[in-house]
């Protein structure tokens, strides 16, 4: 049995175009299936079943900090964002030595919930944007991996009735 190690590097992340270098602590982004419990008379149990919609999308960005641009950014327009996510991925096979190199990115189209604002203190002012997600997509050199696409109703891969 292999075992593989998955390493990104490269970390680099846009908002609105805008190449945020060393100023993004971390992103990510949380995708849950609605589901339906199903089980019954003669049934050993229940189980859930996706039903084929999602629960709402939501996304973080941690920043280190934000200047006077930075506000404008995230307030303007409603607060809409489109951040890109993207970095490369090596992956270590460890019983056969083999190793592939590649590029994953991660496209996040929504509205920024709680606005930035800044504090007055002598400390850092570490800022956390809260997005409510109406489009995700991951892709790799290969092409597709994940959409949803909220505003338009499309899936990738596609759900089947």
């Amino acid at each position: 049995m292999s075992t593989a190690s998955v390493i990104m590097t490269n970390q680099q992340s846009y908002i609105n175009d805008v190449h945020y270098l060393g100023r993004v602590k971390s992103a990510s982004a949380e995708v849950k299936r609605k589901t339906k419990s199903v089980g019954g008379l003669g049934g050993v149990g229940s189980i859930e079943v996706p039903t084929g919609k999602f629960d709402p999308i939501t996304a973080s960005v941690a920043f280190e900090a934000l200047a006077p641009a930075d506000l404008r950014r995230l307030n303007e327009n409603g607060g809409f964002v489109k951040l890109r996510l993207t970095g490369s991925v090596r992956v270590l096979d460890s019983s056969t030595g083999l190793r592939s190199d590649g590029t994953m990115t991660t496209r996040i189209h929504g509205y920024v919930t709680n606005p930035p604002v800044p504090s007055y203190t002598d400390d850092a002012q570490d800022y956390t944007a809260n997005i409510s997600v109406q489009f995700i997509e991951v892709t790799d050199l290969s092409g597709k991996i994940f959409m949803v696409d909220i505003a338009k109703g499309i899936t990738y891969p596609e759900l089947s009735a």
